[in-house]
């Protein structure tokens, strides 16, 4: 699977886009974009790249949730491209929800949806198992210190993803984190245990 990171808009406030291609751009392959962002600004870097001859450019747009910074122009691949959109919640656009644990084409690869609400109640990563690589949206991964509070969504989250072989980490609005991540997440999970946990588990 080939993961093209796309120029966010400097001018207004947006989040990370990932175009996801098959390495050999064949017509079974389903390309797949992640966390569109804010605006159209992505459309004219998708169309700079081969994706494929006779495909479609974006087949699938996957939402990590729903704010608006990277679902807000769903409805603009949509007409450009006919993309459905899914995404864990229901909300204007989306054509079809994620299932927690479900696997998803992307390229020449599958995703793995994983609910892991914490900074939103419907948001997901979508985990790589074959590349050991993580696309994490806005879920918080690195807790520098104990202290505060945090919920007890947000903990399981953590815990959920320091059980998984994770490599490489493409967030919602950060550089890619290429090393350190299970160290990362394992000094995150003690800071947090060490700070007040709310909530109880469903």
């Amino acid at each position: 699977m080939k993961i093209i990171p796309l120029a966010k808009n400097t001018v207004t406030y947006s989040c990370n886009s990932y175009l996801l291609l098959g390495d050999w751009n064949r017509i079974g392959d389903i390309n797949v974009v992640i966390d569109p962002g804010t605006d159209d600004s992505i459309i004219p870097e998708i169309e700079r790249h081969s994706t494929g001859l006779g495909k479609v450019p974006v087949d699938r747009v996957y939402l990590t949730h729903n704010h608006f910074d990277h679902a807000g122009s769903i409805e603009l691949l949509k007409k450009r491209y006919g993309a459905r959109v899914f995404a864990f919640t229901d909300m204007a656009g989306v054509d079809e929800l994620f299932t927690d644990g479900g696997f998803y084409p992307a390229g020449d690869d599958l995703l793995e949806a994983l609910h892991t609400p914490g900074h939103s109640s419907d948001s997901v990563c979508l985990y790589g198992r074959s590349g050991q690589l993580l696309f994490s949206g806005d879920m918080q991964l690195l807790v520098r210190s104990a202290g505060g509070a945090y919920t007890r969504q947000y903990f399981d989250s953590l815990l959920r993803l320091s059980a998984l072989r994770i490599e490489t980490v493409y967030s919602g609005h950060d550089v890619p984190l290429t090393s350190g991540v299970r160290e990362m997440l394992r000094e995150s999970i003690a800071h947090v245990r060490n700070s007040e946990i709310v909530g109880e588990r469903p």
